[in-house]
This record gives C-alpha cells, structure tokens and sequence, in this order.
C-alpha cells in the first residue's frame, strides 16, 4: 500500500506496510480503486452537467464515495466491495445520462477509454483487489513522477474535505445543485500557491483578487482520462 493523504502518515512521507491510522493494506487498496472509479464516474456526470442536465443519485454517491475514503471514516473492508458494486450501477446511470443529453443536442457522444475495467465482476472481492494494484498512488507516482501525482492527489484531497461537509448536509436533507464541483472536474485545475489565507481572505474583503499577488505561482494540473 501507499497513502500520504493525512498528517499521521508514517515518516511524512507515507504509509506503506499499514496506516498510522490503523488502516490496513486491503482496505487501502480498495479506495484507491473507488477513487478511481469515482474519476470514470465523475467524466460522464460532468459533461452531462455541461448540458443542463443531472441526477441527484449520482451527485450523491460521488459526494458519498469521496467522503467514505478520508482517514478513520470507514475501515471495513466488505463494505467498499458493496459500494464498488453500486459504483458501477452509478456509471451505468451517468454514462446514459451524458449519452441522452448529447444526442439531445445533436451531438455525438464521446467514448472514453478506461483501461482497468473496474465496472467488471465487482462481486468478486479478490479480482477488485487485483485491479487495485494497477491504479494505486504509488502507480501514479511511478507513471507521472512525484509531483504531478502529489498534485493530482492535492486536488483530490480537496475535494474529499469539501465532501465531508456536503455529506453531512445531504443528510441533514440540504442539497445544492451548485456543489456539482465535486463530480471532479478534469480539464481545470489549477492549485495556487497562497503565502497567507489570512492576508487572502482580508482582501477578499476589500473586493481584491488574491490570486493577482500569486499570478506567477500556479500550477495547472489534468486528472486526465483514468490510465
């Protein structure tokens, strides 16, 4: 296994035998694969948000998928495989979703590759284990080298914290349409380098724009199509 996501993480720099958080290797790797199935996911839901469209389920499940992936939120092992079962009944929601619309808009929808076929046999707890192996961080790092992974998965972890609260809104029976950020963007991210979030909230306040003082200091990064 390999997580860096919290500040528990073993060294600094990662856990790799179990987590400082007491989870371990196998749960680890099944929400590697839920995130990775969240990504596939979240490519249907986004274009289809793009064309007014949009349903509540999916919006859910991805908010809820995120949630369930933060550290000490859920351990328990047999209860990721379920979710990776309703994982691939939400993709099959989302990509006719985006289909309709599109072809609603005298469009041709777009196919997309997906080399790891998570959606496949997800009742077999071992083969999701497996499939897991191919779309772990230390695989991203391996393929895309330390920073771009590490940015990618900042991206991620921001998103994860944002779910938290939107999770617990759902339940409280709140919902807004405009969170549809969380579906995962994958073509515009951008991370700013901000010295101060005091000194930026301050100008905030004074209608100025914190990001003119860091024009120079961003990185812009693509989740890319799952590999």
């Amino acid at each position: 296994m390999f997580c860096y996501q919290c500040e528990q993480t073993a060294k600094g720099t990662g856990c790799t035998v179990a987590g400082a958080c007491g989870k371990d290797p196998q749960t680890a790797a099944l929400q590697d694969l839920l995130i990775y199935a969240t990504k596939d996911i979240s490519r249907y839901a986004y274009r289809a948000h793009q064309m007014g469209t949009r349903d509540r389920a999916v919006d859910v499940f991805t908010v809820k998928a995120l949630f369930s992936t933060i550290t000490n939120v859920n351990f328990d092992l047999r209860w990721f495989g379920t979710f990776l079962q309703e994982a691939a009944i939400i993709k099959g929601k989302a990509q006719s979703l985006y289909e309709k619309a599109a072809r609603q808009a005298g469009k041709t929808p777009e196919t997309f590759s997906c080399p790891v076929r998570w959606w496949e046999n997800t009742d077999d707890l071992q083969g999701l284990l497996a499939k897991a192996q191919d779309v772990s961080i230390a695989k991203w790092i391996e393929k895309l080298g330390g920073t771009p992974a590490g940015l990618q998965e900042l991206i991620v972890y921001g998103l994860k914290g944002a779910a938290a609260y939107v999770n617990h809104a759902e339940i409280l029976g709140k919902d807004d349409p405009k969170l549809a950020l969380l579906r995962l963007d994958p073509e515009n991210a951008e991370i700013w380098l901000d010295a101060s979030s005091v000194v930026a909230g301050i100008k905030l306040l004074f209608g100025a724009d914190p990001k003119e003082d860091y024009r120079d200091n961003v990185a812009k990064v693509s989740f890319g199509t799952p590999q």
